[in-house]
């Protein structure tokens, strides 16, 4: 009897200290890890956190709630300074894959690089375990989509996605069909995986209508957000011609090109991908150029930056070589993420070639140069119209012979110049605080 009462007292007293042991201890260790009593939320994007500006903002927004903000991405460029040096922001930099120098077909590469991400992710997530909430940049979807989406159902976290456009939609354009069993998956990932976000972010009324009706999405948890541009990007104001001669851009003047006689600089941004037809601005620019040879030779010279990196600038800046140039001098230029906004504000006009592989999403290069008061000549697609207005704070193209009219008029008609430069001053002053404000107070995210 006596035995059978001290093997009860023993278990009474394993159990009181194996409850608090598991409830203090155990429990806080597996999910919640290191949080601290601020609203935490992880924000993550498979690409240079540098070199995307929006899921900064995001950072820079959270931050400024008071929020404790740990921002994943790769570290290809130094991030901005107000980034680095913010005391509530840390970066969590996440391996960028980096392929064997042995040729292998995109299939193989493209398992090895999903491989790498994956055990990568799961590393840093275990890690920021016990966050509030998970902001996912999309696309890249794969993998990182379906990892969030298992993250937060084992975490108790809300799922973020914000939309910039569709992983498939990209892929389609890669492999020309919509059937090809890796479009059909990413897809398929999307669809699934997008009924386990909490809210859902869009660039445009068009996405979201996409994500309503498509996906399936219930409306509540959709919000539109526009891009805007940051503080960084603003217009200009100072002597342009001094300005010219900083050391960051001095050595891409070209000798006898002088904006005081009327001389123009142009500048567009791209990645070099297929969905950014480069040779529709090399085109129209030569036709400019034989223009001014054969024509008139009172058009101004163009001086047209061409910044950014990707797979296809070599095969552009070959071309470009084997043309001969006179009035028009192009300049390749990749850029810091301080250097970029100083160079939209010295330039004239921007160009935007981005078609859109979904036709759903909208240029962030366009919001970039309006919030630095430049006009924007941008390809046109129908979701477009959301962003710019034709005649009024930009002009449209659907091919290199209705860019070089464009140009013309730019160059030469007075009236429309002021037109689209009051236009673009206009969209200056529509910012990023306010726009993501509102969008966070319909998601309940934040009060004012």
């Amino acid at each position: 009897m006596l035995e059978s009462v001290n093997s009860f007292v023993l278990w009474l007293l394993a159990l009181y200290v194996f409850i608090p042991v598991v409830c203090y201890v155990v429990v806080p260790f597996l999910f919640y890890g290191d949080r601290t009593l601020k609203k935490r939320i992880i924000i993550c994007v498979l690409g240079d956190i540098g070199h995307s500006p929006r899921m900064c903002y995001h950072a820079r927004s959270f931050s400024d709630q008071g929020w404790q903000v740990e921002f994943c991405g790769y570290l290809e460029e130094q991030p901005p300074l107000d980034i680095l040096e913010n005391p509530r922001i840390t970066i969590h930099q996440l391996p960028a894959y980096r392929a064997s120098g042995k040729a292998r077909s995109f299939l193989v590469t493209a398992a090895c690089k999903v491989s790498v991400q994956i055990v990568a992710i799961t590393k840093l997530l275990w890690k920021l375990r016990g966050s509030d909430y998970f902001l996912l940049q999309n696309p890249p979807s794969i993998p990182i989509l379906p990892i969030a989406a298992v993250y937060c159902t084992i975490f108790r976290s809300k799922l973020i996605i914000d939309w910039h456009n569709f992983g498939y939609s990209i892929l389609q354009l890669k492999l020309h069909s919509f059937w090809h069993p890796l479009v059909l998956i990413s897809f398929g990932v999307e669809y699934l995986f997008a009924k386990f976000a909490t809210y859902n972010l869009t660039v445009t009324k068009a996405m979201k209508s996409y994500l309503v009706d498509k996906f399936g999405l219930s409306a509540q948890r959709v919000t539109v957000l526009y891009d805007r541009p940051a503080a960084q990007f603003r217009p200009f104001t100072g002597d342009r011609q001094e300005a010219l001669r900083d050391d960051f851009v001095r050595s891409y003047i070209p000798q006898g090109f002088d904006t005081s006689r009327g001389d123009r600089i142009l500048v567009t941004s791209t990645s070099f991908t297929p969905d950014e037809d480069l040779s529709i601005l090399i085109g129209a620019l030569k036709i400019y150029e034989n223009s001014y040879r054969k024509f008139d030779q009172s058009l101004p010279k163009i001086l047209c930056f061409i910044t950014g990196k990707g797979p296809l600038k070599q095969h552009f800046i070959e071309k470009v070589k084997e043309e001969e140039w006179s009035c028009v001098h192009i300049e390749f230029a990749w850029l810091s993420t301080e250097d970029y906004p100083r160079l939209l504000q010295l330039c004239d006009f921007g160009v935007s070639l981005h078609t859109s592989s979904s036709g759903l999403d909208l240029p962030m290069k366009i919001l970039d140069m309006f919030g630095s008061g430049l006009p924007v000549v941008a390809y046109n697609y129908p979701v477009l119209d959301e962003l710019v207005q034709h005649n009024v704070n930009g002009l449209k193209f659907l091919d290199r012979r209705e860019l070089h009219e464009a140009l013309i008029f730019l160059m030469k008609d007075k009236q429309v110049n002021e037109v689209l430069k009051a236009g673009a001053l206009a969209e200056s002053r529509n910012r990023w605080q306010g726009s993501w404000e509102k969008s966070m107070e319909e998601l309940s995210l934040i009060r004012r």
